[in-house]
């Protein structure tokens, strides 16, 4: 039930996530042109390398060891470590946007993007320090508030200097450095204020370097195994197509994604504990529960995404981009779920462990096939070569994480429960597929409708992932 607890206090900051991937989709596909919203995604995928690669280690690192700071009583020693390290892993940062200004040069297109990528990476890591420092102490309430404000904000001003200041490409840049200049205020002062007082020394930021680093470059493979695509594309076909491709993989994998990290926000951190208090035999047990919530939700999502692409097309996504976006999201969909269990499940085993290097050279190998696919399968297909590399690289990267990180806590699927959620799933199918095509949003209702209360109605009566004995402890709590 504790686990229960902490999905209903994350829901809400997941449900305006959702909210602003899907309004952000909605609204800037519209507004902006196929090819500047390629340019948009290409260059929101390189902000998001340059601060993995930069700044996610200190962040990684934050996360990890405040639980152990707050029991041993050394919480301002433990944020002044942050701030430290932040100020180092800024400087790193700010050379490769140096290096992004020297490649875009006389890329005017490109370039314009670079001051408010320079400006979001100090301002995003003081926030998510802060963030993750209230979510690894369980304070959810804390962290719901200042992330569902910084989304908004983020989403709304976004939008509108998207359809008024003719920004273009850059409006939503504009919008998310608007939203943080906000938070940063608020969190960044409490994270200066959580260090006044705290000592740091070389041991404690070596630990941090060495639990973090490895963890930043797993976490930088599987961006470019995700996004890498979006590249290749841009070099054998064009911006519009890669607008196509980006807009139809963010309804897709994101909405798995978020459901996801819905699940992991609420269940890492009791996964996290029971290992720091009952070692390998307690995580594996509380990871049974983890795993069961995360299939009972995702993959309805995968099953069900792909059922509705037509409609969901039609509904969220502008016609520029609208039909190559309809042939990839089914696969995409799929895709997002093998992303999820391999980000949010599978990789806990060597986070628990510390064994983060052991993660990062896995991960080598499904790279290395998703470039070599992209580039065979892209000038012959098409996006939907992209799509297939995708696919092939997340199963294997499922599957050899999923074998090695046996070795430091075991984690498996559980197959009963995996079957029954997939007989549930596929009951969807049948249902969905005689209902009418109404077309856009009224078709994407019903079905939506439709085949969530199918699924909910197989699930219980199979008691799959015990979902009838939790409705029934959540009505007796009532």
């Amino acid at each position: 039930m504790k686990l229960g607890r902490h999905l209903l206090g994350y829901a809400p900051v997941k449900l305006i996530a959702a909210l602003c991937s899907f309004g952000g989709i909605y609204v800037y596909t519209r507004l902006l042109d196929a090819d500047e919203y390629g340019r948009y995604a290409l260059m929101f995928s390189v902000m998001a390398l340059i601060y993995t690669v930069s700044l996610t280690w200190v962040e990684a690192s934050a996360y990890r060891f405040t639980a152990k700071a707050r029991a041993t009583g050394h919480l301002s020693d433990h944020f002044r470590t942050s701030l430290t390290l932040l100020l180092r892993a800024l400087f790193v940062g700010m050379i490769l946007v140096c290096v992004l200004l020297f490649v875009t040069w006389d890329k005017p297109n490109y370039r314009i993007f670079v001051p408010f990528i320079a400006l979001l990476l100090p301002f995003n890591t003081m926030i998510k320090i802060a963030m993750e420092a209230h979510k690894a102490n369980q304070q959810v309430k804390r962290y719901v508030l200042s992330a569902m404000a910084k989304m908004l904000l983020g989403f709304f001003v976004g939008g509108l200097l998207a359809w008024k200041s003719g920004l273009g490409a850059v409006a939503p840049f504009a919008g998310l450095l608007c939203a943080s200049i906000v938070l940063v205020v608020v969190e960044g002062r409490w994270l200066l204020k959580q260090a006044v007082g705290g000592k740091t020394d070389k041991a404690t930021q070596w630990a941090w370097f060495a639990y973090g680093m490895p963890t930043a470059m797993a976490l930088v493979l599987d961006m470019l195994l995700s996004s890498g695509d979006r590249f290749f594309i841009a070099y054998f076909m064009d911006e519009a197509a890669v607008g196509g491709y980006a807009a139809g993989y963010g309804v897709a994998d994101k909405t798995v994604l978020v459901l996801c990290a819905w699940v992991a926000m609420a269940g890492s951190p009791l996964l996290m504990e029971a290992y720091e208090k009952g070692g390998r035999i307690a995580a594996q047990k509380q990871a049974q529960s983890f795993v069961k919530t995360l299939l009972l939700v995702a993959m309805p999502a995968a099953t069900g995404l792909a059922l509705v692409a037509g409609p969901l097309a039609d509904a969220m996504i502008g016609v520029e981009v609208r039909e190559q976006a309809k042939e990839i999201i089914p696969w995409i969909a799929f895709a997002g779920l093998f992303n999820g269990l391999l980000i949010h499940y599978f990789s806990e085993s060597f986070q628990l462990a510390h064994k983060t290097r052991v993660r990062a050279a896995l991960m080598c190998l499904p790279l290395v096939i998703n470039v070599v696919l992209n580039i065979i399968f892209i000038p012959h297909y098409g996006v939907m070569g992209a799509v297939m590399a995708t696919l092939v690289s997340y199963i294997l990267a499922v599957i050899l994480l999923g074998l090695v990180g046996q070795k430091y806590v075991k984690l498996n699927l559980p197959v009963k429960d995996t079957l029954q959620i997939s007989i549930a799933c596929l009951a969807m199918w049948p249902v969905i597929h005689f209902i009418p095509a109404f077309g856009s949003w009224v078709e994407l209702i019903v079905k939506a409708v439709v085949g969530g209360t199918v699924y909910v109605v197989v699930v219980y009566g199979l008691d799959a992932a015990g979902a009838r004995q939790f409705i029934k402890q959540v009505i007796a709590k009532k």
